[in-house]
């Protein structure tokens, strides 16, 4: 049984310069949704099905059980399917099959029910094959606030054929901790998913790609490396992360979301300055 629902989330890569967000929100309001909208983001890179899911996954455990569209979606008007995903926590995730919707889920408790949705059910005079948010996403949302059970509407699926989020997990071996770049942030940090629960202290020394033989100092704050001046810090959400103190990394070092990166805390001077 669908349990009360206190908001909507929005997330997409539309940007804003046009109506596509408005007609999304226009639509909720035509069919007298009333509860709150909260946009996420509407300006994940186009396409960037890593940023946007990691975004996302930031997001919702600060937000009280509701509906949550995330619509990145390079493959829109192909075959993939359109998901339903019900949370342990009670929230109903909304969004392409492309893996963009699995890190939040993890982090609302996991996954305990999937179903995709059919065009076919829709009856609208036309079903854009470029914009399935407004033709088929948002009828989705309206019909979960409505607290209509999703089972009587949609397709099951099962768990093991969802579409894995795009980016190689985090993991250590032999003392080096291995990840990917999931985002550049609005002030050029690279975000990355190596969780900063190892201990980090003294220098990071990374090993490939385009911070391959830097070391670079393991700090709290920003200000605590002269202006100009590269680091590495935990991010909001308790990840390793590269920045400028009043720079940008990513004109630094150039790397692209989905890179993979790799790195081992060194202690000594001799590390630090080979």
């Amino acid at each position: 049984m669908i349990q009360d629902l206190h908001c909507i989330s929005f997330l997409s890569d539309f940007g804003l310069k046009d109506e596509t967000v408005s007609v999304c929100k226009g639509l909720l309001l035509k069919n007298d949704v009333d509860l709150p909208v909260i946009d996420i983001s509407h300006e994940i890179e186009p396409f960037n099905i890593i940023s946007g899911g990691w975004l996302l996954r930031g997001a919702l455990p600060f937000f009280p059980i509701g509906v949550h569209l995330a619509v990145v979606d390079p493959g829109v008007g192909t075959a993939r399917k359109i998901l339903i995903l019900e949370t342990m926590r009670g929230d109903f995730l909304v969004g392409p099959d492309n893996g963009l919707l699995i890190p939040a889920s993890s982090e609302l408790g996991g996954i305990i029910n999937c179903w995709s949705c059919p065009e076919t059910q829709f009856h609208q005079s036309r079903i854009s094959q470029t914009f399935h948010a407004r033709d088929i996403m948002i009828p989705i949302v309206v019909t979960l606030l409505a607290m209509v059970d999703p089972t009587s509407k949609y397709d099951p699926m099962r768990l093991a054929d969802l579409v894995s989020f795009p980016a190689m997990p985090s993991f250590e071996k032999d003392s080096v901790n291995y990840g990917t770049v999931v985002h550049i942030d609005q002030f050029g940090s690279i975000r990355t998913n190596i969780p900063w629960d190892v201990g980090w202290k003294g220098n990071a020394r990374f090993l490939h790609g385009a911070l391959q033989d830097q070391v670079l100092p393991i700090v709290g704050t920003f200000a605590e490396v002269p202006l100009g001046s590269p680091m590495v810090l935990e991010d909001s959400w308790g990840f390793l992360s590269i920045a400028v103190n009043r720079g940008k990394a990513v004109d630094v070092f150039p790397v692209n979301i989905g890179e993979s990166v790799s790195v081992k805390m060194t202690m000594t001077q001799y590390d630090a300055e080979r």
